[in-house]
C-alpha cells in the first residue's frame, strides 16, 4: 500500500532518458525511446497502452516494473493511492477514504474473484485504475464525474490520462479545438447528450460519470456504464434519509480524522453550513469556517452565517471581505489555462480572494457544499415524472402550490407536465434542433424548465448561422442514437446538474492548488450520491419545504435554524457591478475573440447583450461566463505547460 506525498512525480524515481524528436505516439511495437513533447502542467496520471515511448521528465513510472502508468506534478498527500497483489495493481486518484488494510484486503478479494467493481465502493470519491498483470487495463470513474478520465486512440495505442491536455499532447491534438463541442458547451450546457464523449480537443474523449473503460491485451477499448446512480422504486423517504445521514456523517468524519487540518465553507445556507456542523461535531478543536461578503453587493449570506455561528462554540467564523478586485471578470488574464473550459474563470478573482484567506489560516482540506443543490433540489422537470405516474391528485396539488409560489397559472404547469410525460427524449432532441435554427428573443422562464432541459436562451443567437446549423444537425444525429428507456426527465436533469457541479468542483481543486488548499465536497462522494439518488425525484419534491430529504436526514444533527432557511445567497449584484467595471476589457476581448475567428460566435451579438448588462438590464450571465471560460481556454492553447 502506498500513499503519494505532495511531490513531483509519483515514486520519486526519475524516468529513464532517451532520444527525442517525435511528436505524439507512433508505431505499435516496443519503443525504448522518449517522447519529444512538452508535458502539460500537472498533476496528472497517464497511461500508454500497450507501453510505448517513455514520457519525458518530470514524469515517472508509478511502478518501476510496469511501464504502462506514469505520474507527474505536485499531488496533495493522499490524493493518489496505490495497492498491489501478484495479479493486479490499483491506483485511486482523488479522495479515497478507505484505510490501507481495507484497500489491501479488498484488492486481494477482487483479484481472486475478478470483481473489480467492488473496489469502487470504498468511501470517498475517486477514479479507480486497475492494471492486471496479464496486460488488461480497466478504469472506473466516480458516479458524480468529479474525477474524469480522458482517452484517445492513435496508431494502435490507447492513451488515457486524468487530464485532457495530457492526452492531446501525447497524441498530437493539442492545437485542435473541437468547435462543435465548444458551441454546445456555451449554448446547451444542460444537454450533455449533444457533446456526448467529446471534449474541447478534437479526437480526445471523456469517460462519463459512473462509466468504465476496458482495454484488453490487443488494445481493443470498450466503454460501458457500471454505476449510474438512479432511483429505487421501493425506496421511501425514511430509508433514504437514514442512508443519506449515515453516508454524510461518514464522509465528513473520515475527512476530519484523516486530515491534519480541516476548514469549511459556512455560507449560512443548508448545504455548507450543515456539513460544517457535522465537521465541528467530529473535530477535537473549534472548526475554522469561512463566509464571503462583499459590502457593496451583499449576497444575503452574512446575517445567516453570523447567527448560526453564534449558536455554537464549536464553530469559529471568519469573514472574507470582497472588493472591486474580487468582482466577476476581474483579472481574467491572470488565470492560467484550465484543463477544459471553465465557467468559473469569470469569478476566479473572487475564488482567489477566498482561497487567500483560507490559506492564511493554514490551508489544508477545505469542505464545501458543492453538489448539494443538484442532489437535493428536484428540477421542475420532475413534474413530468409525476404526470407519467398518473398521480393526478399529486400533480393537481403541486401545480396549485407552485402556481401560487411562482405566480403562473396552475393549469399551465399541469399541461407542461403532461406534455413532458408524453414526449420521448429523441423527440425533445428534434425540438431542440428546431429551436437552435430559430433562437428565441427572450430568456427561458421557470415554466420552460418543465421539459427534458431548458430551451436555449438568447445566447443561441450569438452563434453564427453555420454554427447553429451544425449544432442542430448534431441534435438530430443524437436523436437517432439516444435510448428511450433511460431515466425519466427529472432524474436525468438532476444527474446532468450533478455532473456539472462535479466539473465545477474539479476546476476549483486546480485553482486552489497553489494556495495549499484542497477543496473537498462530501455531497459528491459515491455513497452520498447513491443514497440521495435512491429516492425517486418526485419524492424529493415539496413546494413548501426546501430540500426535504436533507431536512429529514439531518434533523437533530444540525440546528433547526439551519434547515429552516428558504433562501440562497444571490450574487447578481456582484455580477452587474463586475460587468460594469470590466466592460472595456470585455469589449476588447470580444473584439479579438478566438471563437469568432473559428466561425463559431458573432461578437456583435454578444456585445449587444453585454451592453444590456452594463445598463442593468437582464442578461445571460451564465452563458457569458461560459463564453469567457472558453475564450480564456483558447488563449492558452500554446501555453499548456502553465499552472492554473
Amino acid at each position: 500500500m502506498a500513499v503519494f506525498p505532495g511531490t513531483t512525480g509519483a515514486t520519486g524515481t526519475a524516468p529513464a532518458t532517451g532520444p527525442s524528436g517525435t511528436t505524439g505516439i507512433t508505431g505499435t511495437g516496443p519503443d525504448t525511446g522518449e517522447l519529444g513533447i512538452r508535458l502539460p502542467a500537472g498533476p496528472a496520471v497517464a497511461a500508454i497502452l500497450p507501453p510505448g515511448p517513455r514520457l519525458p521528465a518530470p514524469a515517472a513510472q508509478v511502478w518501476a516494473d510496469d511501464p504502462r502508468l506514469w505520474s507527474w506534478g505536485a499531488w496533495h498527500t493522499g490524493e493518489v493511492r496505490t495497492a498491489a497483489t501478484e495479479r493486479a495493481s490499483v491506483v485511486a486518484v482523488g479522495q479515497c477514504l478507505a484505510g490501507p488494510a481495507r484497500m489491501e484486503d479488498d484488492l486481494r478479494r477482487s483479484a481472486h474473484d475478478g470483481d473489480w467493481e467492488a473496489l469502487t465502493r470504498w468511501p470517498g470519491a475517486y477514479l479507480l485504475l486497475v492494471l492486471e498483470r496479464n496486460g488488461r487495463f480497466t478504469a472506473y470513474t466516480d458516479p458524480a464525474g468529479q474525477f474524469p478520465l480522458y482517452y484517445a486512440h492513435r496508431n494502435g495505442r490507447t492513451v488515457v490520462s486524468t487530464r485532457a491536455t495530457a492526452v492531446a499532447a501525447l497524441t498530437g491534438r493539442e492545437s485542435s479545438p473541437d468547435t462543435l463541442a465548444l458551441a454546445a458547451h456555451i449554448v446547451c450546457p444542460a444537454v450533455p447528450e449533444l457533446a456526448g464523449t467529446r471534449t474541447a480537443f478534437t479526437g480526445v474523449h471523456r469517460l462519463g460519470p459512473g462509466e468504465a473503460l476496458h482495454v484488453d491485451c490487443a488494445t481493443n477499448a470498450v466503454t460501458r456504464s457500471y454505476a449510474a446512480p438512479g432511483p429505487d422504486a421501493d425506496a421511501c423517504m425514511e430509508d433514504a434519509a437514514a442512508r443519506l445521514r449515515d453516508s454524510l456523517r461518514q464522509a465528513v468524519t473520515l475527512r476530519v480524522h484523516d486530515a491534519p487540518r480541516v476548514t469549511c465553507d459556512f455560507s449560512g445556507g443548508l448545504d455548507s453550513t450543515s456539513l460544517a456542523f457535522l465537521a465541528a461535531q467530529a473535530a477535537e478543536e473549534p472548526l475554522d469556517a469561512f463566509v464571503y461578503h462583499h459590502p457593496g453587493a451583499p449576497a444575503g449570506d452574512l446575517e445567516h452565517a453570523v447567527r448560526h455561528a453564534r449558536a455554537s462554540a464549536a464553530v469559529r467564523l471568519h469573514l472574507t471581505v470582497g472588493g472591486d478586485a474580487s468582482l466577476p471578470y476581474a483579472a481574467l488574464s491572470a488565470r492560467g489555462r484550465p484543463d477544459q473550459p471553465d465557467p468559473s474563470t469569470a469569478v476566479v478573482a473572487r475564488l482567489r480572494c477566498r482561497l487567500t484567506h483560507i490559506a492564511s489560516r493554514g490551508g489544508g482540506v477545505h469542505v464545501t457544499g458543492e453538489g448539494g443543490d443538484a442532489l437535493l433540489t428536484p428540477p421542475p422537470s420532475h413534474l413530468g415524472e409525476v404526470a407519467a405516474g398518473r398521480a393526478v391528485r399529486r400533480l393537481a396539488h403541486d401545480a396549485l402550490a407552485l402556481g401560487r409560489l411562482r405566480r403562473v397559472a396552475p393549469v399551465g404547469i399541469a399541461r407542461r407536465a403532461v406534455r413532458l410525460a408524453r414526449t420521448p427524449i429523441d423527440r425533445a432532441l428534434h425540438d431542440l434542433a428546431a429551436r437552435l435554427e430559430q433562437p428565441p428573443a427572450h430568456p427561458p422562464q421557470w415554466l420552460d424548465a418543465i421539459a427534458w432541459w431548458p430551451p436555449p436562451g438568447p445566447e443561441a443567437s450569438w452563434l453564427t448561422p453555420r454554427a447553429r446549423r451544425d449544432l442542430a444537425e448534431l441534435a438530430v444525429e443524437r436523436a437517432g442514437q439516444v435510448r428511450r428507456e433511460g431515466p425519466g426527465p427529472g432524474t436525468r436533469a438532476a444527474l446532468a446538474e450533478l455532473h456539472t457541479s462535479a466539473g465545477l468542483h474539479s476546476h476549483l481543486v486546480d485553482v486552489a492548488r497553489p494556495f495549499g488548499v484542497w477543496p473537498q465536497a462530501p455531497f459528491l462522494d459515491g455513497a452520498v450520491v447513491r443514497a440521495a439518488m435512491s429516492l425517486p425525484t418526485p419524492a424529493k419534491a415539496d413546494p413548501f419545504t426546501v430540500k426535504p430529504l436533507l431536512r429529514a436526514a439531518l434533523a437533530g444533527a444540525v440546528p433547526d435554524a439551519v434547515l429552516d432557511r428558504r433562501t440562497k445567497g444571490a450574487y447578481a449584484a456582484e455580477d452587474y457591478r463586475g460587468v460594469r467595471r470590466a466592460a472595456a476589457d470585455l469589449r476588447a476581448r470580444l473584439a479579438r475573440l478566438s471563437l469568432a475567428d473559428l466561425g463559431v460566435i458573432d461578437p456583435a451579438r454578444v456585445v449587444a447583450d453585454l451592453d444590456a448588462a452594463v445598463h442593468g438590464f437582464a442578461a445571460p450571465f451564465s452563458a457569458l461566463n461560459r463564453l469567457v471560460g472558453v475564450d480564456v481556454w483558447l488563449d492558452g492553447l500554446g501555453t499548456a505547460g502553465e499552472a492554473p
